[in-house]
C-alpha cells in the first residue's frame, strides 16, 4: 500500500485504476425528499443501476461511481439512460456536467467516522425481516459486525441483558454508533486552498439505500494528499476522486477499508 508523508503522519493508500468520468442532474424543486428517494429507487430498479449520488442546492447530481467490487462499471451511455430515466420520473429538467479548462478535483467525503450505525441498520433490518430468529443470533451478528463499537459507546452491557429481538432492536435504534463531524473541522484540517460544500450522500439500487451527510472537496488535485489524510482521519474506507480537468475517476483505499475493489 502505497504512502505519502502529510506533515504530522504517514499515511497509507491505495489508488486503484481509473475509469472515464461522467455526471448529471436532475432539478428537485419543489419535490419531497420522500417522493425524490421513492423515485430514485424505482428509477434504479427500471434501469438494473444504481445510483451514486448527492443532493445540493435543488438539484440531485450523480456520477459514474468508479468501484468495480461487484462487477464492471456501467458505461457513460447507461448513466445517460439513467438521467433520462430519472428525469421523466420527476419530470424535471436534466442537464451534463461538462470537464473543466483548469486542473480540478472533487471528493465526497463522509461525515461519519467509520460505518458502524450503517451496519447496525442492516442488523435491525435483519431483525425486521426475520432473517434474525433469537436474541442469541442477533447478539451474536452484532458481536461480528459491530463489537467494537457496542463496546466503544458503552453497550455492551445492555446488549448483553436483552432478552428478546425487540430489546435488541430498541437499544440500536436509540443509540448513534458514529461519531460526525463538521464542515468547520474540514476547513480547519484542509486549510483555504479548497472549495467545500455541506451536502448529503444519497445512494440506491433495487431494494436498498445509503445515506450520509458530508462534505464535497473540490481543489487543485496537487492538494489532494492532505484529503487522503483526513479521509484517513474520519476513518473512511474509501473514497472516489473525480479529475474534472482530464475526465477521469478512481477510487482511493484507507488503511480501514475491509473490502478492497477489484483492480
Amino acid at each position: 500500500m502505497p504512502k505519502i508523508e502529510n506533515e504530522e503522519r504517514t499515511v497509507n493508500f491505495r489508488e486503484l485504476a481509473p475509469e472515464d468520468f461522467w455526471s448529471g442532474s436532475v432539478s428537485i424543486k419543489g419535490i419531497s425528499q420522500e417522493r425524490l428517494t421513492e423515485e430514485i429507487k424505482e428509477a434504479a430498479k427500471e434501469t438494473g443501476a444504481t445510483y451514486s449520488g448527492y443532493i445540493s442546492e435543488g438539484r440531485y447530481h450523480f456520477s459514474r461511481y468508479p468501484r468495480r467490487a461487484f462487477g464492471p462499471v456501467p458505461s457513460i451511455n447507461k448513466h445517460r439512460e439513467m438521467l433520462d430515466v430519472l428525469a421523466n420520473k420527476l419530470d424535471e429538467t436534466k442537464e451534463e456536467e461538462s470537464t473543466t479548462e483548469e486542473p480540478k478535483f472533487r471528493v465526497l467525503l463522509g461525515l461519519g467516522e467509520g460505518y458502524s450505525d450503517h451496519k447496525k441498520k442492516i442488523i435491525v433490518e435483519k431483525i425486521n425481516k426475520s432473517e434474525l430468529k433469537d436474541a442469541k443470533t442477533a447478539k451474536a451478528e452484532i458481536e461480528k459486525t459491530i463489537g467494537q463499537a457496542i463496546i466503544q459507546n458503552g453497550l455492551q452491557e445492555k446488549i448483553n441483558n436483552a432478552g428478546s429481538l425487540e430489546e435488541i432492536k430498541n437499544i440500536l435504534n436509540e443509540n448513534n454508533l458514529v461519531k460526525m463531524h463538521t464542515i468547520e473541522e474540514v476547513k480547519s484540517e484542509l486549510g483555504e486552498d479548497f472549495d467545500l460544500k455541506d451536502i448529503d450522500i444519497y445512494a440506491a439500487g433495487a431494494g436498498w439505500e445509503y445515506t450520509e451527510p458530508a462534505v464535497l472537496i473540490e481543489g487543485d488535485p496537487t492538494n489532494l494528499s492532505k484529503v487522503y489524510a483526513l479521509a484517513e482521519k474520519f476513518k473512511q474506507n474509501r473514497i472516489a476522486v473525480e479529475n474534472l480537468k482530464e475526465g477521469k475517476s478512481h477510487m482511493v483505499e484507507t488503511k480501514y477499508c475491509e473490502d478492497p475493489d477489484k483492480e
